[in-house]
């Protein structure tokens, strides 16, 4: 694959156009934050040989090196991973129950009904499963959850999948701790197959087949595909098996990649081993724009037609805008769009897709800036371990952004909930910070909870509103313990060392371009300036700064997305120490070197 342009901030992938918003209140630093040098580098002769083996830089290898891969094999799997070094899935408990059961539906022309979450991870899987199996010939009907409905497959979903005449049943995303829907579904005579990735439950679900690589028995070695990646893994399998029987050219999944890289890059899974293959081939896909509704998305998200595609566009561009329907009602919009076989069809529901995540920007800002208040109005915020805050007027389809500002702004482990006195109920988005299993922290806070599921890094919850101040205390004591137990202590900032201005140039950012997609598990670069002058500042839209920087003879742009409100003083001939990345930035067809600044502080004062 050839070296990649990005076009917008790679710092995070977070489920927003751009990284977390900062609060207004939030006091403007007055320090460097903890900075820590992220693992080691090898001696600065053996980082010019590796490099010259690998054909790159040195500043490459020191990157592979300090996020733990160091053997040359590893790093040349890094550099050019390829489809050919997946695993293939005959370790993977269920697949073979969950092929005979395709298989039948195809020989006896049955109707399988697949019904997905409400995020991307559940709309892409079910997009996926949904538009293959019409490939094969198999008869198809597709839902997608609603939120107000609660996470998962409900019992209300089984029953509208059978009065739409489904006879077999797909759970995308979801279904694992589904039990009381699965169980219904095979009391009709109904089989069904789960595609998941979240934790399993001690009840194992009542399925003919469990694809979750997380469940008792799975010898399949990676635990971290996503449900869309397991849906990608099951139709190679059964095209594999439909060809060995009937002789037949089918369909060939590869072709399905891009939503496999966005249901990846937007779950937040880590971008390692068959996740970083997928993803690196599945961008090529999406650049390729043959999917209607992908295509008609980018332009809505004013992605040009000659712009290079990289896992920011899908985290920033693309995943917030599949997510908004969901957010905020059925995820129906989403997942027809993802399913449009024409550009016709695709412009108007990428349309009305435009006009939720337009309605999901509002909600979100108001709902962040009224959380870090309550929190900033609370003199305990500022010692717990795990933080819980509560409103009665947002909307749960929000509450996980405002849990990610949260983390962004406290740097713990954060539990956003939506309040519905009338239902008796209130619900909620967990959000890890460093390394704390939010997931865990939460079994530890059960008696207080109706439910919870998710992972290490992300999470749902539901309790009574009468919970939420003990829950609050639980969590902050789950938090401490993991901490404690695990000797974690609050995490310090990683970067990857001091990079001069005068070391930036087109082998490094061809280098950086080459190692991606960044994400979970491969974190992206992040750099040390320890001391540039400002030449010019310039507000963006109230929130951002557009920043001109000189280290010596050479200037770069810069900018610093949510922090006009921390650096209101930030004036002319300042000198600022900042965390950054180099990236090329595409503007009107004027492609230039920006460095994208993540925080930065005084070099010697403002």
């Amino acid at each position: 694959m050839s070296p990649r342009a990005r076009t917008t901030s790679a710092l995070a992938l977070v489920d927003d156009e751009q990284p977390p918003e900062r609060s207004a209140s939030a006091p403007a630093p007055a320090a460097a934050p903890p900075l820590e040098l992220r693992g080691l580098s090898p001696e600065p002769a053996e980082l010019r040989d590796r490099a010259a083996e690998l054909g790159v830089g040195p500043q490459a290898v020191a990157l592979m090196h300090r996020r733990g891969f160091a053997e040359p094999a590893a790093q040349a799997r890094l550099l050019r991973p390829r489809l050919s070094d997946l695993r293939p899935p005959a370790g993977m408990a269920g697949f073979e129950a969950a092929i005979d059961l395709l298989q039948t539906a195809q020989e006896k022309r049955l109707r399988v009904g697949v019904f997905g979450d409400y995020d991307v991870d559940g709309v892409t899987t079910t997009a996926i499963l949904t538009t293959y199996l019409e490939a094969l010939g198999i008869d198809v009907v597709a839902r997608a959850a609603a939120r107000e409905g609660g996470y998962g497959f409900q019992l209300a979903d089984a029953r509208a999948l059978k009065e739409a005449g489904a006879q077999v049943v797909l759970t995308g995303d979801c279904g694992t701790s589904d039990h009381d829907a699965l169980a219904w579904l095979e009391g009709q005579g109904i089989p069904a197959a789960v595609i998941d990735h979240h934790q399993v439950p001690e009840r194992m679900p009542p399925a003919r087949a469990l694809l979750n690589p997380h469940q008792p028995g799975c010898n399949f070695p990676f635990k971290g595909l996503c449900s869309a990646g397991v849906a990608f893994y099951l139709c190679a399998a059964l095209r594999s098996a439909l060809a060995r029987r009937t002789g037949a050219a089918l369909p060939d999944p590869r072709a399905w990649l891009d939503l496999v890289a966005l249901g990846t890059i937007c779950d937040m899974v880590p971008l390692v081993d068959e996740n970083r293959i997928l993803v690196r081939h599945g961008l090529g896909v999406v650049a390729a724009r043959r999917r209607p509704g992908l295509r008609a998305l980018l332009e809505f998200a004013g992605v040009g037609e000659d712009d290079p595609i990289d896992e920011s566009h899908l985290g920033f561009r693309l995943g917030p805008r599949i997510n908004a329907p969901g957010r905020l009602g059925p995820a129906e919009p989403a997942l027809l769009l993802l399913r449009a076989r024409s550009t016709v069809e695709a412009r108007a529901m990428a349309e009305r897709v435009e006009h939720f995540n337009s309605h999901r920007r509002e909600h979100q800002e108001a709902i962040v800036g009224e959380a870090l208040a309550m929190l900033a109005a609370d003199p305990r915020s500022a010692t717990r371990s795990g933080i819980v805050v509560a409103g009665e007027r947002w909307l749960h389809g929000i509450v996980g952004i405002a849990a990610a500002g949260v983390v962004a702004r406290y740097r713990r482990p954060a539990l956003v909930l939506a309040v519905d006195r009338a239902r008796g109920e209130a619900r909620g988005s967990a959000r890890t910070a460093g390394d704390v299993d939010v997931h865990a922290a939460l079994r530890a806070c059960a008696p207080h909870l109706r439910r919870f599921g998710g992972h290490r890094a992300a999470a749902g919850v539901s309790l009574d509103p009468d919970q939420i101040p003990a829950l609050t205390e639980a969590f902050d004591a789950a938090v401490a313990a993991q901490l404690r137990e695990r000797g974690l202590g609050e995490p310090a900032t990683l970067h990857d060392g001091p990079l001069a201005f005068d070391a930036i140039d087109e082998v490094l950012l061809t280098d950086l371009e080459q190692l991606g997609p960044y994400g979970v598990g491969f974190a992206p670069p992040r750099f040390l300036c320890e001391g540039a002058v400002v030449e010019r500042v310039r507000v963006l839209k109230e929130r951002h700064l557009s920043l001109g920087l000189r280290q010596g003879r050479l200037g770069f742009e810069a900018i610093a997305f949510g922090q006009a409100a921390e650096h209101p003083g930030l004036g002319p001939g300042d000198r600022i120490a900042f965390l950054f990345a180099p990236i090329r930035s595409s503007f009107r067809g004027r492609v230039r070197v920006q460095l994208n600044i993540e925080t930065m502080w005084p070099a010697r004062g403002f």
